[in-house]
């Protein structure tokens, strides 16, 4: 199940997520984060993601989230996610997920939320050292290949 937090408003929205996620759910929900979008109007969005009681997303699901991002990506200007996990152990689903999305991306433990809520509405971290998951540039922001000098 997706459910909007009470928190949201303005340009942040923040939804938690709990079981296992399916397609409809994410379809259901895209309508929230469009609101969002366009009552920001030219400016970004703020997106805070609370993952701690997620067990997974099916195939469906995860291909509606990457349809919405596609569409959407140059609104959102940050991705704050909160789990329970090691935010190592969540890298990896995070960014499968969102590589369309450019957006500055970190991670916050569960009992960080109120520090990933002044961070996804503000830009500033407030102090909290939160792990960047995916840098603002992407992943690959800043690559030359060694090759180019040939």
């Amino acid at each position: 199940m997706i459910e909007l937090l009470k928190e949201s408003g303005g340009r942040a929205v923040g939804f938690r997520v709990t079981g296992r996620v399916t397609a409809d759910e994410v379809a259901a929900f895209e309508p929230q984060i469009e609101r969002a979008i366009e009552h920001g109007g030219k400016k970004p969005i703020g997106i805070l993601a609370d993952l701690s009681a997620m067990d997974g997303a099916d195939w469906r699901a995860r291909w509606e989230e990457i349809r919405f991002l596609s569409r959407w990506a140059e609104h959102i200007a940050r991705v704050a996610v909160v789990g329970a996990k090691k935010w190592e152990e969540i890298r990896a689903e995070v960014l499968g997920g969102t590589v369309l999305v450019q957006a500055d991306t970190r991670y916050y433990a569960a009992g960080e939320i109120l520090h990933a809520w002044h961070w996804v509405k503000t830009g500033d971290r407030g102090g909290v050292a939160a792990p960047v998951l995916k840098p603002k540039d992407g992943v690959m922001g800043g690559y030359e290949p060694e090759y180019m000098d040939v």
